[in-house]
């Protein structure tokens, strides 16, 4: 019984502590809440303060601006007066002027209807000379546009017909532009050689070689440097033509299949520098000479390339401002 009694207590005394301690908790609590609302009040009572002397400042400065406004209202008044007085003699000045002017722009305007339709009349002759001329001109332009891509459809034919049937050349577009010779090799006429070039900021890389020949790196930096394509695929040609020499035991295909242009009775065609308006009679002629099996060499400037591949193809061509025949 003792040491139950004595138990009971002690957890009786640890209650009574738990409570002190919350009870502490609450006092602490809301003191700190009495000294926030203290500051406050404190900040509140300054801002009062600081307003009240702000506004009369206001006030003061406003009964002052007041005793100017009254001074500036007494000179605006003698002013008025003043402008009354000064737009009565211009009133009257104005009723003088307005009645001649009014005699004058009578006869100004008699003046000017006159030299209108004296005007109107010559303009009418010079308009209708203008366009009878125009016309002329336009007729006399298609007459020569006309007889120039005529000309130039004919010579574009001849070149396609003459470059794949002498050299064996091709251009195949695709990622790149490839350039495929054949009648290279005597033993074998239809075999094809071919180099494949990609313009890429505007420097020209070699991605494929079949076969591949020797110095092709100093190939393409001369590329690179001098600009000429048609050399680049000329000097290929030559290391196909080379290659195909060593494998036969030293006979070359192009002095027997297809001799030097010198010795062959048509003489190669000469290519003129493209415009926009030739572009499309050589994609035309291309896609025929394609569908026959044969295309016109190309080269910077070279419509074959247009025709071969309409990207990368053209951004080649356009950088070359002439043409140069393939050997």
């Amino acid at each position: 019984m003792e040491a139950g009694g004595t138990a009971a207590g002690t957890r009786g005394g640890g209650g009574g502590a738990e409570l002190c301690r919350q009870m502490a908790a609450q006092l602490a609590a809301y003191q700190r809440g009495m000294a926030v609302e203290r500051e406050r009040q404190a900040s509140t009572s300054a801002n009062y303060r600081a307003a009240l002397l702000s506004s009369r400042s206001i006030a003061r400065q406003t009964i002052s601006r007041q005793e100017e406004l009254s001074g500036l209202n007494l000179q605006l008044r003698n002013l008025e007066d003043g402008l009354a007085e000064a737009l009565s003699v211009k009133a009257g000045k104005e009723s003088k002027y307005q009645l001649t002017k009014e005699t004058i722009s009578s006869t100004a305007a008699i003046n000017e209807k006159l030299e209108g339709m004296v005007t109107d009349q010559r303009n009418k002759r010079d308009h209708h000379a203008a366009v009878i001329s125009n016309h002329l001109e336009a007729v006399e332009a298609l007459e020569a546009k006309f007889i120039e891509d005529e000309t130039r459809m004919k010579k574009i034919e001849e070149a396609v017909i003459w470059y794949s049937k002498f050299l064996g050349f091709q251009v195949v577009g695709g990622e790149g532009v490839k350039f495929i010779f054949n009648k290279i090799d005597l033993q074998s006429p239809d075999k094809e050689y071919s180099v494949t070039l990609k313009l890429a900021k505007d420097r020209y890389n070699l991605l494929q070689c079949d076969p591949s020949i020797k110095d092709s790196e100093e190939l393409m930096k001369d590329l690179n440097l001098t600009n000429d394509l048609f050399k680049f695929v000329r000097i290929v040609r030559e290391r196909f033509q080379a290659e195909a020499a060593t494998v036969n035991g030293g006979l070359l295909m192009s002095s027997v299949v297809c001799p030097d242009a010198s010795s062959i009775p048509v003489s190669p065609p000469m290519l003129m520098p493209l415009d926009s308006r030739t572009e499309n009679v050589l994609d035309k002629s291309l896609s025929q000479s394609k569908n026959k099996g044969r295309n016109l060499p190309s080269k910077r400037g070279a419509a074959a390339l247009s025709a071969a591949s309409p990207g990368s193809a053209v951004s080649i061509v356009r950088r070359s401002p002439h043409f140069v025949g393939i050997r």
